[in-house]
């Protein structure tokens, strides 16, 4: 049996990047993904990177396998890159499924591995509702034989958002459902208002507090709102409504490792599970589903297991993006959570239409609301909407993380003409 230093199950950002941390600790190291084709995980392969690829690409097209077949090529030369990395790195790299066949031991294609530690990066998978030969997983956005004509998502969310704006670009007519009052739960909903008005601009349907409740033959799905019921006919149908962790076929049992009623691998601060020397980070844990969570988890499991000490990961400071068009984003809190939890909050907000670079560009629709204490002037947390506000939470999410004040912040200089310039303009003028 072939022993190591640390065996990670999975191959997604949680995985791959433990990989690197213990090679870079001189671990051996060996990483069991179930089909090399899906290195990466699911950002790689139908999420953050290509979906969004898809969107950037469909500017001023309409050509759907054209757009699909130019971002898979590029995904490609990616994974190829990550797998060179990892082998370069001295990681061995097993393909199979693997669970558990003890708490040291992890059978894999027939053969057994041990590992001194294991760390369970097992990712996440699409929730389902409905068994249909019309309804799909988001994955089949990158299978479609061409554009679609009618569409319908279940479930507004990230996913949600971001396909409506890539199916809409490529000409499809485009309906969401969503069981909720809004789009985006927990996001700044002044925001998520914005995103909704242009999304109706652009001929996207918008059904919240709506269920579907039935899918009839050919497409017809039966909608059930607050007011009235309907039934419309869709060409294609796909269920975004959320992701589990894909923990079932662990064997998680056998190595003692406890699993929650919802499939989360249950774990401490420092993502040791129920077992000691059994590690888990990414989407089988319940934190957020985030490929830059699944990697600071990762790196802070793989300190603990080198030096004993806790890396703390900082989730408030935690910055989110929907890479719709136009982008919603926040980190820390929102204006309403900062009075829900009774912080005397101060607003400063800056309307892109008083943005040269946004007006000169046409793209001056949204804006960004930063939120302060009152009492000691730190940016506790910020809202934006817009078509260039991704690089920006960055930046609104160092200052959250930091405690960066008021008077810091103004400061600072910031290129001008940019979009970023918005914080530093909304600081000084946006009272």
């Amino acid at each position: 049996m072939n022993e190591y230093d640390i065996l990670i199950i999975g191959s997604g950002p949680a995985g791959y990047t433990a990989a690197f941390e213990a090679a870079a600790r001189s671990m051996r190291v060996a990483m069991i993904e179930r089909d090399f084709a899906r290195i990466g995980g699911v950002c790689l392969s139908e999420g953050c990177i290509p979906l969004k690829g898809l969107i950037f690409h469909a500017h001023g097209t309409t050509d759907y396998v054209a757009v699909r077949d130019r971002v898979m090529q590029r995904v490609s030369l990616i994974r190829t890159g990550l797998v060179s990395r990892l082998k370069g790195s001295g990681v061995e790299l097993i393909e199979a499924e693997g669970s558990f066949i003890s708490d040291r031991v992890v059978e894999a294609g027939g053969k057994h591995y041990g590992g001194k530690f294991i760390l369970i990066a097992a990712g996440s998978r699409p929730k389902r509702f409905f068994d249909h030969p019309q309804v799909y997983s988001s994955e089949a956005i990158f299978s479609l034989s061409s554009a679609p004509d009618r569409v319908l998502i279940i479930g507004g969310g990230v996913v949600g958002c971001e396909y409506a704006t890539f199916l809409s670009m490529i000409g499809a007519r485009v309906d969401i459902v969503e069981v909720c009052d809004s789009l985006l739960v927990g996001e700044d909903q002044e925001a998520v208002r914005v995103m909704v008005r242009e999304f109706k601009k652009k001929g996207i349907g918008i059904c919240t507090n709506t269920r579907v409740t039935e899918i009839r033959a050919s497409g017809m799905a039966v909608l059930r709102g607050p007011e009235k019921e309907e039934t419309r006919e869709y060409d294609v149908i796909f269920e975004t409504a959320g992701r589990v962790p894909a923990t079932e076929g662990l064997n998680c049992a056998a190595a003692g490792v406890t699993v929650t009623d919802r499939g989360f691998i249950a774990v401490d601060n420092s993502y040791r599970t129920s077992v000691p020397h059994i590690y888990a980070a990414g989407d089988c844990i319940d934190t957020p589903m985030l490929a830059y969570t699944a990697a600071r988890e990762a790196e802070a499991a793989v300190h603990h297991i080198a030096t004993g000490e806790i890396l703390t990961v900082d989730y408030r400071s935690m910055p989110r993006v929907v890479f719709s068009i136009p982008q919603v984003g926040g980190v820390g809190c929102t204006e309403a959570e900062a009075r829900d939890r009774g912080i005397e909050a101060k607003v400063y907000r800056r309307y892109f239409r008083a943005l040269g670079k946004a007006v000169v560009e046409g793209r001056d629709a949204g804006f960004v609301k930063i939120v302060t204490d009152a009492n000691t002037g730190a940016i506790i947390g910020a809202s934006a909407v817009g078509e260039e506000i991704a690089d920006m939470m960055n930046q609104l999410a160092l200052m959250v993380g930091c405690g960066i004040t008021v008077g810091q912040a103004r400061a600072s200089f910031y290129v001008h003409p940019s979009y970023s310039e918005i914080i530093l303009d909304a600081l000084q003028y946006g009272e």
